[in-house]
């Protein structure tokens, strides 16, 4: 809520210098922040776009400092859903992995209970020896260790 309000403070003040440079940057949070200053080595300048003057506009001053604050919300919200669509893809990879881990757990089980072999051209089974099978239940286990967490 304190959030909120602290936003609406700085678009009314960065409304009323619309001519002012604009910096944009994120904190150690992920919060995104806009000011006239740079508060850092990251912040960096953002153009904004000038509406052009409409005719019809007999006092274009009062109309620039909304159009102004609109530019601003609308990059924010901007950021927002670009936050969330990236924050959507790392779930998604996530459970990808996940899943993958999991069917590498379940191979290993089998692995370790049965006997493994490999099909021939001919049509015929060739079995692994002790040796090959602890080699491949092995590398199977440094796997899961590796990329399973």
């Amino acid at each position: 809520m304190l959030g909120i309000r602290l936003f609406i403070i700085f678009i009314l003040a960065v409304a009323n210098s619309v001519d002012a440079k604009t910096y944009k940057w994120t904190d150690e949070e992920g919060r995104i922040h806009f000011s006239d200053r740079p508060s850092s080595s990251k912040a960096e300048q953002i153009k904004l776009k000038k509406q052009p003057k409409s005719s019809l506009s007999t006092t274009p001053n009062t109309a620039q400092p909304r159009i102004t604050q609109q530019r601003l919300l609308n990059m924010y919200q901007q950021e927002r859903e670009k936050k969330k669509a990236e924050k959507k893809q790392r779930k998604e990879e996530a459970k990808k992995l996940a899943q993958k881990c999991a069917d590498a757990r379940d191979y290993l089980q089998r692995y370790q209970r049965s006997r493994l072999y490999e099909n021939l051209p001919s049509g015929e089974r060739r079995y692994f020896s002790e040796d090959e099978h602890e080699k491949t239940i092995s590398r199977l286990s440094q796997n899961i260790k590796r990329n399973c967490k």
